[in-house]
């Protein structure tokens, strides 16, 4: 009887303690209604503000219907902000002792005029749509600060991130990932390790461009992520150093950087992970009724690691002329391990057929870009621009596989030596573009050449020990042109590929 009254006794103390260590929470839910159509509003920014602070604590979006939940710590009393382009901001006290709390329906007036408030109800929208993109500004939603610029994507609308991180656009893995306009050797081998081990402190904001204009050669494509990282304005050096550390991707280090002196800036952040390594065991058994059985038991670890720089560097000639020169890379390995033991028995329950199969693999990659432009405006309109462009690009890779075999019994590829697998590839590019920007009253021209010459050198070492070096040089030349306005957007590209020489050779 004591020890069951000791018992009762410290669950009650326990369920005390966590009572009073865990913090209650409030819970906002409600519907963005537009007050002229009566119907409701999706995407529109919704934000918590500490009343004391003056601070943002908890923003999202609406979702298409309108509805839209947000959870803060309770016991404070907020501000509830909702706030969209092209409408006036809406404001709805809350004294945050509750532990839910449904404010129905809010109706949004629409604004003749977008007036520039002051106070704290002045939210920035988290999205900005327009005729062939949303832009979703990562610096307006609080929590950027604790979040990776993969988390960020997750946020974004028309975009999504399954449980293998792989990134899709409307459902769609035929997409292109930009940064800053441009192809980048960052995001071109794995965006998911890159993205997921980067600060969204990097990031100014993440464009959908669901119906690209013509200079980004995106044709047949589901559309373009296009990453713009944060830059410097202001005279003087900042610095930025984080770290963090989780019992799954293992240890990450950021660093970010700028600095401006008179007409010259400079913008750079670097970064890299080592992933703890990934340990998994597997077994099959497959029975044939009134036949053999076979049984199949493996272990296979897999352990990576990376890391990434970007900087760039500008000088501003005058007001209507600009230079900048970028740099960027990254760097990837992974090692496997791999070990499987297969047996098959007949009916009588004699051995069949036995082996045991161990492999190994080391896999680097990467990318390095180089870049300089050259952009020249017109005193008679600041939109209009032309902009000379050339970019090196290089993509390295190595991918080597080691198999062996031990305990054969009546294998059928018995025959078949220990072997092992050797890869050896590259890509190297030169791009020249020509960008040319019109502006008119109703409408952007946008047109300009762009070619591209490239060559790629693979070296193959297979089963039988033979060598294989394969070189293709091609060239590519795309003449674009579009047309862009508030109500739509149209492109005609044209595009030659040449293949100019290639050979292979057996050793």
């Amino acid at each position: 009887m004591k020890k069951l009254l000791l018992l009762a006794f410290c669950c009650f103390m326990w369920a005390g303690i966590r009572a009073q260590t865990t913090p209650q929470m409030l819970t906002v839910k409600g519907i963005s209604i537009d007050s002229a159509a009566n119907k409701p509003l999706g995407y529109v920014t919704v934000a918590l503000y500490d009343t004391t602070s003056k601070k943002s604590i908890k923003a999202g979006l609406t979702k298409d219907d309108g509805s839209f939940q947000l959870i803060a710590p309770a016991g404070k009393a907020y501000q509830l902000v909702l706030a969209s382009i092209g409408y006036k901001n809406k404001t709805i006290n809350i004294s945050g002792k509750d532990a839910e709390l449904n404010v129905g329906k809010v109706f949004l007036q629409a604004a003749s005029k977008q007036l520039n408030e002051v106070s704290v109800t002045a939210v920035r929208p988290i999205m900005k749509r327009e005729v062939d993109r949303i832009s979703y500004d990562v610096q307006a939603d609080p929590e950027s600060k604790a979040l990776t610029a993969l988390d960020m994507m997750r946020k974004v609308p028309l975009l999504s991130v399954d449980a293998n991180d792989n990134i899709k656009l409307k459902g769609n893995g035929n997409y292109k990932i930009l940064v800053n306009g441009k192809e980048s050797a960052l995001v071109a081998k794995n965006p998911s390790d890159v993205l997921r081990s980067m600060p969204a402190t990097n990031i100014e904001r993440i464009e959908v461009i669901t119906t690209p204009p013509a200079k980004y050669d995106a044709e047949g494509l589901a559309g373009i992520i296009n990453i713009v990282t944060k830059k410097n304005a202001d005279q003087g050096y900042t610095a930025n150093i984080s770290g963090r550390y989780n019992s799954i991707f293992g240890p990450g280090l950021n660093v970010q950087g700028s600095a401006k002196q008179g007409k010259l800036g400079l913008t750079m952040f670097a970064g890299g992970s080592n992933n703890n390594a990934f340990v998994a065991g597997n077994s099959n058994v497959q029975q044939i009724f009134g036949g053999q059985s076979t049984t199949q038991t493996g272990t296979g670890s897999n352990q990576f690691g990376h890391h990434y720089a970007e900087a760039e560097l500008s000088y501003e000639i005058d007001s209507l002329n600009l230079l900048t020169a970028s740099f960027e890379d990254f760097h990837g390995r992974q090692n496997q391990t791999g070990s499987l033991f297969s047996s098959t028995f007949n009916n009588d329950g004699t051995l069949s057929q036995q082996y045991q199969q161990q492999t190994s693999g080391y896999n680097t990659f990467g990318g390095l870009d180089a870049s300089i432009n050259y952009q020249i405006g017109f005193k008679r309109n600041k939109d209009q621009l032309l902009t000379l462009s050339y970019k090196f690009n290089f993509s390295p890779g190595i991918n080597t596989s080691n198999n062996t075999f031990s305990q054969r019994v009546n294998d059928y590829q018995s025959d078949l030596p220990d072997f092992m697998q050797y890869n050896n590839q590259g890509e190297r590019a030169h791009t020249f573009q020509i960008d040319y920007a019109q502006p008119f009253k109703i409408l952007t021209l946008e047109a300009g050449p762009r070619q591209s010459l490239g060559m790629t050198l693979a070296t193959l070492t297979g089963l039988t020990a033979t060598r294989q070096q394969m070189f293709m040089f091609l060239t590519r030349g795309t003449l674009m042109f579009s047309v862009t306005s508030k109500m739509f957007t149209a492109c005609i590209t044209r595009t030659s590929l040449n293949l100019i020489n290639g050979q292979q050779k057996r050793v």
